[in-house]
């Protein structure tokens, strides 16, 4: 079983650096784009055209692929006002309960973007000649990793073992160390 756990954290901390890389290139190209479009707005040449909607669309990928790191993290926002005060195993009950409602809201929402994506592979981008099919394939990938990630926090509750974010507590609280 420990084998199983130590790769199950592993592929999970894995996925969750892949989605951070990610997140990180996508913000670098925001800032990139936006850097030339202001630059050339203040020197008096004409903007890009295509600028703005790569800029929307680099958000759209930057807020569907933060979902999955934020469920990894754990620091989706919550009330457990009410979870704190039951006893372990009733907060256990509780946790499960509330991880299998956010599945069935990930396995629908990646149902519909899927039918999304095959009507939008169709429609292309006004100014890059892309299919608006390539916007919406963020949302699918949210779903499966945002799914993997409380998949993977469901077997660790039920076999007593650490969360994945305590695999992350220990790197902030050597970060906390760090800086003081």
């Amino acid at each position: 079983m420990t084998t199983f756990t130590t790769a199950l954290r592993k592929l999970m901390k894995l996925l969750y650096k892949v989605l951070s890389v990610m997140l990180v290139l996508l913000v670098l190209a925001m800032t990139v784009v936006m850097f030339l479009q202001i630059t050339m707005r203040t020197v008096g040449l004409q903007s890009f055209k295509w600028s703005e909607e790569v800029l929307r669309y680099l958000y759209i990928w930057v807020v569907f692929l933060g979902v999955p790191t934020a469920v990894y993290t754990n620091d989706l926002t919550r009330f457990d006002l009410l979870q704190t005060k039951l006893n372990p195993q009733l907060g256990r009950v509780l946790e499960t309960i509330i991880i299998v409602f956010m599945l069935i809201i990930l396995y629908f929402m990646g149902q519909g973007s899927l039918t999304l994506i095959r009507v939008q592979m169709r429609q292309t981008m006004t100014s890059l000649n892309l299919p608006m099919g390539v916007v919406y394939l963020s949302m699918p990938i949210c779903a499966a990793g945002s799914a993997l990630f409380l998949l993977a926090r469901l077997f660790l509750m039920w076999t007593d073992q650490p969360d994945l974010s305590a695999d992350n507590a220990g790197s902030r609280q050597a970060e906390k160390e760090n800086d003081q």
